[in-house]
């Protein structure tokens, strides 16, 4: 699980940066690169069919990042269930073993 966690927070965290830059903000900013989102929120009232092109326009790097982040927020979940789980099973409180550092021996 750990594992999982920590390939899945990477890949938002990478997939986020480059989606940034995409939109020309960020340390991956591109030259001239055109906030989609922005650009079809100002000929939204323009009565541009534009900007209905320009939301279905995503990125497909944004698109992944949003499909990586709710598998993230779906493995957190996951991960507390079994701590809980683990716990009840084992009569034993995890949590506090984890804060304190301290876990009583088994009898």
């Amino acid at each position: 699980m750990v594992i999982a966690l920590l390939v899945c927070l990477a890949g938002t965290v990478a997939t986020g940066v480059v989606a940034y830059g995409e939109r020309g903000k960020g340390p991956l900013a591109a030259e001239g690169a055109v906030d989609t989102v922005a650009h079809a929120e100002q000929n939204e009232g323009a009565g541009g069919g534009e900007a209905e092109g320009a939301k279905s326009a995503k990125s497909i790097v944004g698109e992944v990042h949003g499909a990586l982040a709710n598998i993230t927020l779906a493995l957190v979940v996951l991960h507390l269930l079994g701590v809980g789980l683990a716990s009840y099973a084992h009569r034993e409180n995890l949590v506090g073993a984890m804060l304190t550092g301290k876990k009583h021996a088994a009898e």
